[in-house]
């Protein structure tokens, strides 16, 4: 099966949300920390970001300590969700 480049970073950009989440489910990933850690292009993550909040999967919060974060556990989050 193949799958596209967004879905793929998509993926990545989750499971890094994930270990931030395990640690602490109130902690906020910044889109340069997800982009450097998982090396996605800065402005293509914003993108899929923008998706995977508006699909419901993760939240967003602005300012200064702002940032993104899983809005339900990551075993209740399929691959079919992020493919979707």
């Amino acid at each position: 099966m193949n799958i596209s480049a967004a879905t793929d970073y998509g993926m990545c950009a989750l499971l890094y949300l994930t270990e931030i989440y395990e640690e602490d489910s109130s902690l906020l990933a910044t889109t340069e920390q997800i982009s450097h850690s998982q090396e996605i292009p800065t402005k293509y993550l914003e993108s899929i970001l923008r998706q995977l909040r508006q699909a419901g999967i993760i939240e967003s919060h602005r300012g200064p300590s702002g940032g993104f974060r899983l809005c339900r556990a990551p075993k209740e989050i399929s691959v079919a969700d992020v493919i979707r």
